[in-house]
């Protein structure tokens, strides 16, 4: 059974990196995509939400919640979830 992943986080290498330390606190793997890299690579200059971060489709409560927990919940994504749990 092939498993799925969940885009979780868009944005700065900087924020990204606090997004990884989280998931990483939590025992939750991830995916990191990075645009940033790839544009250099290729000669390109890179956008704002350049760094992808993407977890298993099992782990996506677990991981906006922790992050939700360390304050992210200025990610839009992470606050959509608890307010859909509220609900």
């Amino acid at each position: 059974m092939e498993q799925k992943h969940i885009e979780i986080f868009a944005g700065t290498a900087i924020m990204a990196m606090a997004v990884k330390n989280t998931l990483e606190e939590n025992n939750i793997s991830y995916i990191e995509r990075n645009d940033i890299e790839s544009a250099i690579t290729a000669g390109f200059g890179s956008a704002d939400k350049a760094v992808h971060i993407f977890v298993l489709e099992e782990d996506e409560e677990k991981a906006r919640y922790a992050l939700v927990e360390k304050n992210f919940d200025d990610i839009d994504e992470v606050q959509d979830l608890i307010d859909e749990d509220e609900e």
